[in-house]
């Protein structure tokens, strides 16, 4: 069993989904109830990247860059505290998170990738907020904060 599906049957184990399985392109897609949505692929069978898209800009450039300038400012106070990278690709805002997987056991693995999903969710959520796609408080208590996930998710195919 190569490592990313090792990977993605520890986010489906973790969260008591069935497991999933890769498209064609080896990404792994998830829907999470409140409207997330979070890809798992491997591009090189060796790093997991996790990825959302948290927003499409504005075809207004002035709402564009409004955004664009909200999320620069907070991405330099978020830095300290969260790993995800907030990036720009083909006019969506999009949040990605590495994780290792090689070099590590199956049974680390397996309690690694959820605690790096639950904390990458945690940030998808959070910057949802900030970059206004979801209403709600930045302060609010993480709806992914309990052990596992917390919350009734169903893997996307």
């Amino acid at each position: 069993m190569t490592l990313p599906q090792q990977a993605a049957d520890a986010i489906t184990s973790a969260a008591g989904w069935q497991p999933a399985r890769p498209n064609d392109d080896g990404v792994f897609r998830f829907r999470l109830e409140g409207d997330l949505e979070m890809d798992f692929f491997s591009p090189d069978g060796r790093t997991g990247i996790l990825r959302a898209t948290l927003a499409t800009l504005s075809d207004t450039e002035a709402e564009a860059e409004a955004l664009l300038k909200t999320c620069a400012q907070r991405a330099v106070a978020a830095s300290r505290k969260r790993k995800s990278i907030i990036s720009l690709d083909a006019g969506r805002l999009q949040l990605h998170r590495t994780i290792r997987l090689d070099g590590i056991s199956p049974d680390m693995l397996a309690r690694l990738v959820p605690g790096e999903v639950r904390d990458f969710l945690n940030d998808l959520a959070w910057w949802q907020v900030q970059a206004g796609t979801k209403t709600g408080q930045s302060t609010a208590p993480s709806p992914f904060s309990l052990s596992g996930f917390g919350g009734s998710w169903a893997s996307g195919r």
